[in-house]
């Protein structure tokens, strides 16, 4: 359980006892009487080192005081995983970055939301099971005022244990036990919470707890489909780095929290994906053999194949051919992803799928040439202009997911009419 905040019955204890019942997350409140306070406290701080798979015995919880009476009814019960604002009180800077990402909004994406009415509620947990771990704590998806918050601060920092599976994950949380796990050797407690050095949190396999799932069970039925190939990829092209080394960068030297002495390599909690992939892409067009055709060549030395992430997420390669007053006359595209059919043979989401159809991806270290011609209806196009787009859902899914969010990683343009060898 979270370490009590104690309150003697002294007069001011109404005051501390009001100060606290207006915060988001209330730590668990103890009325005490007031002889109580000489006798001593006993609090484990201890913090055990946790390896990847290593069952993890859960502290058992041990009364610090005696005599002590319970919580009073009508007090605010302390939530089991803490809300992000009272994190940010002293890790304001973390809070920021986090809020700007996909974790954030894991749970109340468009996306995710319109997909998550259309299955079953064992398929809803099973995906708020990554989307919206606090649930598994059993705290409900939405309260009065207290939107979801997806991944949010206690979703990675109170994860204790990731047991890697063949095609599967499984995670064990430790959000009663007060204590934040993190890389931090050394790292003290302190009132507001008491903290745990953690190996696996300065590894892959923390992420792979939701990155790594190549088979699904949907209402009873398991089937071989690889929703999230991250992990798996990144044991053979990682190069020794950690999924940490890219997308939780170092920002240098500075504090972790409000008051604390500066540290060194501390990590940005901005998981950059798509901005990291923009610089890791290199995209280059020319016309090689026929006048009318384009050769677009692409490479990447990610420690994964892209797209990446989600099976649904889909890279595009667009040509626009436009006209001297900027009009795009034709367009030509094509897609990177994995398809996936149902039994019909038919697109869908992966929680309706049967198997694989097609798989188009770019492996890290093998250049990728496709080739694109110039269509008749742009015969009088005085420039292409040449995009790599990033799709957060594929298009052919729309009445699953919604219009895609789309970000550009990459655009070359070159002039038009353009000749054999040209790449500018």
């Amino acid at each position: 359980m979270r370490r009590p905040v104690y309150i003697a019955t002294h007069r001011w204890a109404g005051l501390l006892l009001a100060a606290l019942v207006s915060c988001d997350d209330p730590a668990p409140v103890v009325i005490v009487r007031a002889e109580d306070l000489a006798r001593p406290v006993v609090a484990d701080l201890t913090a055990p080192s946790i390896a990847v798979g290593q069952p993890v015995q859960a502290p058992t919880p041990t009364p610090t005081m005696t005599g002590a009476d319970p919580v009073p009814a009508g007090l605010p019960k302390a939530a089991l995983f803490v809300r992000s604002s009272r994190c940010g009180e002293c890790h304001e800077k973390f809070r920021t970055e986090w809020a700007q990402t996909s974790h954030a909004s894991a749970n109340r994406s468009p996306a995710f939301r319109q997909a998550i009415g259309l299955v079953s509620a064992s398929t809803k947990a099973f995906c708020q099971s990554c989307h919206l771990p606090s649930l598994s704590a059993g705290q409900p998806d939405e309260e009065p005022n207290r939107p979801s918050e997806g991944v949010a601060c206690d979703g990675c920092h109170t994860l204790s244990q990731v047991t890697l599976l063949p095609g599967r994950a499984e995670m064990k949380f430790d959000p009663g036990s007060g204590k934040k796990y993190g890389p931090i050797v050394g790292a003290s407690g302190h009132y507001f919470h008491d903290m745990a050095y953690s190996e696996l949190h300065a590894k892959s396999e923390l992420c792979a707890g939701c990155h790594h799932l190549q088979e699904i069970t949907i209402d009873g039925q398991k089937r071989q489909i690889p929703v999230l190939s991250d992990y798996l990829e990144w044991q053979k092209f990682g190069k020794g780095k950690s999924c940490q080394d890219c997308h939780m960068p170092s920002r240098g030297t500075e504090p972790v929290a409000r008051g604390s002495q500066p540290r060194m390599n501390v990590p940005s909690h901005g998981f950059p994906g798509a901005a990291v992939l923009g610089k890791q892409v290199r995209m280059e067009v020319s016309v090689r053999g026929k006048p009318a055709e384009l050769h677009v060549d692409l490479s990447h030395n990610a420690g994964h194949a892209i797209p990446a992430g989600f099976v649904d997420r889909r890279l595009l390669l667009r040509i626009d051919f436009q006209g001297a007053d900027g009009r795009v006359l034709a367009t030509e595209e094509r897609w990177f992803g994995t398809k996936l059919v149902d039994a019909a043979g038919l697109p869908v989401p992966f929680f309706r799928a049967q198997r694989v159809a097609e798989s188009r991806r770019i492996f890290p270290g093998k250049a990728h040439t496709e080739i694109l011609p110039v269509p008749a209806a742009a015969s009088a196009a005085t420039k292409a202009v040449c995009s790599l787009v990033s799709a957060q859902t594929a298009p052919e899914l729309t009445s699953v997911y919604g219009e895609p969010r789309t970000t550009v990683l990459k655009s070359v343009t070159i002039p038009l009419p353009v000749h054999a060898g040209g790449s500018k």
